[in-house]
């Protein structure tokens, strides 16, 4: 009996991290669109620096059923997919990271620190060279989305 109520508590304590996981990442699918709305370095977050990484600024969308995302660029809807902007994601275990493997291009993963994520907000950091130009020193930029009520349309590239 001790035996099978061991199992059982294992079994639990494995399963309770994997419940909460997936409820957090189905707040991805609370809005059909994310927009970025603020890149800010580490430490400096009444700062906008937008302009000084357009590699991360977009629409983005997230199917957590499929754990497919895709990127779109803001000003035309146009996809990002076929230059490396759409793949598979995850969110670890434990909350922390939030990892894109795509479809597409020279980058394997990127791993993410997830900072927030709710109805209203999904932040995300990483470490990039400053300004985003190679050889540069590393530094942590923090991604601010907002769901997306624009009219911009996004027509997916991803092959269903």
């Amino acid at each position: 009996m001790q035996k099978y109520m061991m199992t059982g508590l294992l079994l639990a304590a494995l399963l309770v991290p994997l419940t909460s996981a997936n409820a957090d990442i189905r707040e991805l699918a609370s809005s059909p669109r994310w927009l970025t709305t603020k890149v800010y370095v580490d430490g400096a977050p009444e700062t906008d620096v937008k302009a000084k990484y357009p590699g991360v600024v977009g629409i983005s969308t997230w199917d957590p059923e499929r754990n497919r995302y895709e990127f779109f660029y803001t000003e035309t809807g146009e996809s990002k997919y076929n230059n490396g902007g759409g793949g598979y994601f995850f969110v670890t275990g434990d909350q922390q990271q939030h990892i894109l493997v795509p479809d597409i291009g020279p980058t394997k993963t990127v791993v993410r620190r997830l900072e927030t994520l709710n109805k209203r907000e999904f932040t995300y950091s990483r470490e990039v060279p400053r300004d985003m130009v190679d050889n540069n020193p590393l530094v942590r930029i923090h991604v601010v989305h907002a769901p997306y009520t624009g009219t911009i349309e996004t027509k997916s590239a991803i092959k269903q």
